[in-house]
């Protein structure tokens, strides 16, 4: 389980979240919408740790997690296969057949000794999408996912978000558009100026 309480961040002498409270439970999809600016990543920066707060508080077990917020940041001048190894090589949970198992997964085994400055968008999110998922981690914070991704890639997401929530993980998708219905999302939560507008279960 992880739980805010009251959290409330500013930036900048700018609000960016203010009086959070929410929590997020094992095998549990919690969709978190919203326009861009209005708080959806700077509330999984929270979740993760990334940033504290201000006041308030972030209950939470030691769990790993499995993230994608904003622009992934990898080497450009280094290989899809040399960026998941480093990253690997952090944690040590996995060696190299995981990592081309997952680049496989998602059809960039072929181009996993290119260049990730070579790469299209497309191609830069499913190498994001590999990194996330590719340690098992217990908790997922996957901001705006589903952007520049093809079909056949969007159902392997799905796939995977959907086994992840089978498996007892958390899991949260911040987006600013549609929730796909293949998600299986438990919760939407709505928000706007940095704060918690509205709750809908489904």
């Amino acid at each position: 389980m992880i739980k805010l309480k009251n959290v409330t961040k500013e930036l900048k002498g700018k609000s960016v979240l203010s009086n959070i409270n929410m929590e997020l439970n094992a095998g549990e999809c919690v969709a978190v919408v919203g326009h861009n600016g209005c708080g959806k990543t700077m509330l999984l920066r929270m979740i993760c740790g990334l940033i504290k707060p201000d006041s308030g508080e972030v209950i939470t077990d030691d769990y790993r997690y499995g993230v994608i917020i904003e622009n992934p940041s990898f080497f450009q001048n280094e290989t899809a296969m040399y960026n998941l190894q480093y990253l690997a090589s952090i944690n040590k949970l996995i060696g190299r057949e995981s990592i081309e198992n997952v680049l496989k997964e998602y059809n960039l085994y072929h181009v996993r000794n290119k260049k990730v400055k070579t790469f299209s968008l497309g191609m830069k999110q499913r190498l994001a999408l590999c990194q996330a998922f590719m340690e098992n981690p217990d908790v997922l914070l996957l901001d705006e996912p589903f952007n520049a991704i093809d079909d056949k890639n969007l159902q392997i997401t799905y796939d995977n978000i959907r086994r992840s929530k089978e498996a007892g993980k958390i899991i949260v998708i911040a987006t600013h558009g549609i929730i796909p219905k293949e998600c299986s999302v438990d919760r939407v939560i709505k928000m706007n100026e940095g704060e918690i507008v509205g709750v809908e279960g489904l």
